[in-house]
């Protein structure tokens, strides 16, 4: 059974219908997730929760240091062999 640790990240979306851009100010936008990918491969079962632990603790301080634009999602996901 092989492990992987997915993140992904949160990104500043514009969803005004007319797409409006006022100096660098959406008219309309939302924070939307993008899709997982891979961060690290073949992550050792006992160390899963270890791993989890580190990279959300990291995001956290990277979140309380840059703003919500630095946050991300993180997750341990079964690939089949």
């Amino acid at each position: 059974m092989a492990l992987n640790l997915e993140c992904r990240a949160k990104t500043l979306v514009n969803v005004d219908g007319k797409r409006r851009c006022y100096n660098g100010c959406y008219a309309g936008w939302e924070w939307q997730y993008s899709e997982w990918g891979v961060f690290e491969y073949d992550v050792p079962p006992e160390k899963t929760e270890s791993r989890l632990e580190f990279w959300r603790d990291l995001n956290d301080y990277a979140v309380s240091q840059r703003g919500e634009s630095a946050r991300r999602e993180y997750r341990i996901v079964e690939t089949p062999e």
